[in-house]
């Protein structure tokens, strides 16, 4: 049985363990293609840093030591980052999975 893209979305943003595969693209790299498959991952909510240390410099990346970071801001780029049981984020396009829980995603 196939499920569109929204459910989907709805699947992964419950916060339920879920088994997906998806393909890798970068368009400003020029790669990508390549199959990953997650056996057990789910929605990574409210990730902070474990030890909140202060990163030195003034750049882009540089945040104060409350814990904070820059705005991934998902909507606009439509991302979602997904927690793996190890605790590895893994950020991914919804657009390119194609498998969620053994079911194809059209």
């Amino acid at each position: 049985m196939a499920i569109d893209l929204s459910q989907c979305k709805s699947i992964l943003e419950s916060g339920d363990w879920v088994s997906l595969s998806f393909i890798t693209a970068d368009v400003k790299r020029g790669n990508g293609g390549t199959v990953i498959e997650l056996k057990r991952c789910r929605i990574a909510r409210n990730r902070r840093p474990t030890s909140p240390t202060p990163i030195q410099g003034t750049g882009a990346n540089a945040h104060s030591g409350d814990g904070g970071s820059k705005n991934p801001n998902h909507n606009y780029h439509f991302t979602r980052n997904l927690e793996l049981p190890n605790k590895q984020i893994v950020k991914v396009h919804p657009l390119l999975i194609f498998q969620i829980n053994n079911h194809q995603v059209i």
